[in-house]
């Protein structure tokens, strides 16, 4: 199965020192938790972002990316030929 990502929920980390990705939402409006896409991930399935007329494959890392923050498990996608298919870039759900 292949999910489109065309969204992302955003929370505030437990420290407040900045915003990271909650979940996303798909083209069908879904949403799902970062919990959710990994574990669908696990078990095989596809899920890629869509912007800018390009898209990107989403993969699972342990923490957020911000330095100190243990928030897991966390996804994000490659940089590529363009910043508007990243993860981060996807306007909120």
């Amino acid at each position: 199965m292949t999910c489109m990502v065309t969204r992302v929920r955003r929370e505030w980390s437990s420290d407040g020192s900045h915003r990271h990705i909650e979940g996303v939402c798909t083209t069908a409006n879904d949403h799902y938790t970062r919990r959710d896409v990994v574990d669908s991930i696990a078990q095989g399935n596809l899920w890629i972002t869509s912007a800018g007329g390009s898209t990107a494959v989403i993969k699972p890392i342990t923490y957020c990316p911000t330095l100190a923050c243990h928030s897991t498990p966390y996804i994000t996608t490659s940089p590529d030929h363009t910043a508007a298919n990243n993860l981060e870039a996807l306007p909120d759900c």
